[in-house]
């Protein structure tokens, strides 16, 4: 029996054409002749029996899904209430400075009694900034990471910025 080399479809034998597709087909070629090999006696090579190793089927493993571990740091109490103190004194700061600023502005006609008071305000306001920006710098190293310290760290900044700013003009202000 042979097989179509075009569509594969079984063909009769002694054909000349596939009856599916038409493709001619090859006359079958006449077999090669083997060449004749002489068989050359081999000794029997003597092995001993293997005997079979039984291993009972394991069990498949499960391993649970590893988490992260993340470290949580408890911020002792002192340090959350240093925080908040510190801003409390940044707030405070900033809100005579801001006082004192406004003493400034309108004060500029008067012959400077406006900058008298924003000197005042300022004098005032400028340790308090300080201490609030310092207190909230140590509660945030010694890992207080809220809201309320970070920000009063920055009104801090702003407060001892603002007072130094303002007492500066104050001054030169006073003596012209």
């Amino acid at each position: 029996m042979f097989f179509c080399s075009n569509c594969g479809a079984k063909l009769e034998d002694g054909s000349k054409f596939c009856t599916t597709c038409g493709t001619p087909v090859a006359p079958a070629a006449e077999p090669a002749p083997q060449p004749v090999v002489e068989e050359v006696p081999v000794a029997p090579v003597y092995s001993a029996p293997v005997e079979p190793v039984y291993a009972p089927p394991s069990a498949p493993t499960y391993s649970a899904p590893v988490s992260p571990v993340y470290a949580t740091v408890e911020v002792p109490t002192n340090v959350k209430v240093q925080g908040f103190v510190g801003m409390g004194l940044a707030i405070g700061g900033l809100f005579f400075a801001a006082l004192g600023l406004l003493c400034a502005m309108i004060g500029i006609g008067e012959e400077g009694l406006g900058f008298g008071y924003s000197i005042g305000y300022g004098i005032f306001s400028w340790p308090l900034s300080i201490v609030g920006k310092i207190l909230c710098g140590k509660s945030q190293e010694a890992g207080n990471t809220s809201t309320p310290c970070s920000v009063g760290s920055k009104l801090g900044l702003a407060g001892i910025i603002v007072s130094a700013v303002m007492m500066f003009f104050g001054l030169i202000n006073l003596m012209i």
